[in-house]
């Protein structure tokens, strides 16, 4: 049942049960990971290698331990730049055993970038793979006080410390003592925003925020399984942990002592492959995938009859997607999630059974969502379009190093802007739009590119695409949309402009065409990378 109130156009969730403030997260999993003894933690779907619990929780304090060793004190930050791996999870848990504040950065970030998060965060040591360390070596030569990297692996590619070294020494975890902290006042971690929109900020998230939003999915997963009378032993790791969303849902899948095959990186027949041979349960998707899922023949030649629980989240996805991927393979319904790192990711979701197909769900428990005009700033009733302003327990401690900008987010009642364009119906289920900043202006008409998308979608011929302004001098933005076509397809331009033509109102119309490409660029979390399309906008002609 989903206790969901809407008292003067503010949906709340349900009641949430209160954590205690001086509770430690590191605490918290330290009991999981003891609690899950000799049953397998972690499976590397590549190479079919495993973890215990018992393992890593040895792994954990061993690393915990060296950190202290080495300097390592309350309040100190360590960043990780790596892809999935084992070191990644007890490397993490070393972190945060100490008191210390844990950075995840993404494997992308281009020396520019990580250039501006060192000044930010300042970490005393870096986790690298090898594949990040050249990168960050000559990054961190440009700022003015010396960061210790930490290698995975067993080859010393660039000078550091090696993390095998480090953590080749047994210890007594039942000796060991965690660092004290107050988990209501104290960062755990700086998850790094998107940086779709510019240069990433480092949001600090407490202890009680990751306490709570453990506590948040473990309450969605158990009303889900009660509502489809199903269990979950088995599940897939894909997105990224660098990333917020798959850093926040594999901790909580560890806490729930769930098996958790991961893999580095998407492959179409290895990812099929996984889910098929290691009968997996559960697992995180983004849009992109949940295109591949619905279009892809190859799906339809493995079987993935095992799989009961796929939630979709990081960008908007289409209701007609949801649906073929149902018709076309027989999958129980993908539920949609909605979240932001500032909020602690998991702001939404929609445990229903279908009944509200493209809804990303209800408020959380303990959370209060209003929608607010754009125009004028006043409260909107169902089904009005606004910006999304959330409060609750899982907001963000704030922006480190840039509290103007932390500020500017929070309203004078304590709700965050999302910089989200949503609506919610009469039984305060939630629908997203699209991005306020991604919004084309055109004639003063507001147009979503998530809506031509999901509609572009639809058509046979389209394997993805991406919608953006194109700039014009008179209307102010046109919608343009780059297209990648479905093998074999030789659909056109003048098709697809009509097909959008038919379905859409006039100011939602292609007017800035179609232009072909082999590839949408996207974040690692599946996000469309508008700027970069917008890179790619053939240059206007001078009228000179």
């Amino acid at each position: 049942m989903i206790l969901t109130t809407i008292v003067n156009d503010i949906v709340s969730g349900p009641e949430e049960q209160l954590i205690p403030a001086h509770l430690s997260y590191g605490q918290y999993m330290y009991d999981q990971l003891k609690k899950g003894g000799d049953k397998i933690a972690l499976i590397s779907a590549e190479t079919a290698e495993s973890i215990t619990y018992r393992e890593l929780l040895q792994y954990s304090v061993r690393a915990a331990i060296a950190l202290q060793k080495l300097g390592l004190k309350k309040g100190d930050l360590v960043s990780i730049s790596c892809e999935n791996r084992f070191e990644f999870v007890p490397a993490a848990f070393g972190v945060i055993f100490n008191g210390g504040l844990l950075s995840t950065w993404n494997i992308t970030y281009s020396t520019g970038e990580l250039i501006h998060l060192l000044h930010i965060t300042k970490p005393k040591f870096i986790f690298v793979s090898p594949i990040t360390a050249y990168n960050m070596v000559e990054s961190c030569k440009e700022v003015p006080y010396d960061v210790r990297l930490i290698l995975f692996g067993d080859d010393e590619v660039v000078p550091s410390l090696m993390y095998n070294d480090l953590v080749k020494e047994a210890v007594n975890v039942d000796e060991y003592t965690l660092v004290d902290v107050n988990g209501r006042d104290d960062a755990v971690a700086v998850m790094c925003s998107s940086g779709t929109t510019g240069l990433p900020k480092g949001v600090m998230l407490t202890h009680v925020n990751f306490l709570t939003l453990t506590q948040h999915l473990r309450y969605y997963y158990e009303m889900s399984k009660l509502r489809g009378k199903h269990e979950v032993e088995n599940a897939l790791s894909l997105i990224p942990w660098f990333h917020a969303y798959g850093f926040i849902t594999t901790m909580a899948t560890i806490a729930m002592r769930i098996k958790l095959v991961f893999l580095i990186q998407f492959e179409p027949k290895q990812f099929l492959e996984t889910i098929q041979n290691y009968k997996i349960n559960e697992t995180t998707i983004v849009p992109p995938l949940a295109v591949f899922l619905a279009k892809h023949p190859l799906v339809t030649k493995y079987d993935l009859s095992s799989l009961n629980e796929v939630w979709c989240g990081a960008a908007p996805l289409s209701r007609d997607i949801q649906r073929a991927i149902t018709e076309r393979t027989g999958l129980n319904y993908i539920k949609q999630g909605y979240g932001l790192t500032e909020v602690t990711m998991a702001c939404c979701v929609d445990l229903t059974g279908g009944q509200k197909i493209g809804s990303c769900g209800t408020p959380a428990p303990g959370m209060k969502i209003k929608v607010i005009d754009i125009e004028n700033g006043q409260r909107l009733g169902v089904g009005k379009e606004g910006e999304l302003w959330i409060k609750s327990s899982l907001t963000m401690k704030g922006y480190m190093g840039d509290k103007a900008a932390s500020d500017a987010l929070f309203d004078s009642e304590g709700y965050v802007r999302t910089g989200d364009i949503g609506y919610y119906d009469k039984d305060g289920f939630f629908y997203i739009v699209d991005r306020l900043k991604e919004l084309i202006k055109y004639k003063g008409f507001q147009v979503a590119p998530a809506e031509i998308e999901a509609l572009l979608l639809q058509h046979e011929g389209v394997a993805e695409c991406g919608v953006v302004g194109k700039p014009d001098e008179y209307a102010g933005e046109l919608p343009l949309a780059f297209i990648v076509r479905q093998p074999g397809s030789n659909v056109s331009e003048q098709e697809l402009v009509k097909y959008i033509a038919s379905k859409v109102s006039s100011a939602k119309q292609l007017r800035g065409g179609v232009l072909f490409v082999d590839e949408i660029p996207k974040n690692q979390s599946g996000k469309i990378l508008r700027r970069e399309l917008k890179k790619m906008l053939p240059t206007p002609k001078s009228k000179l």
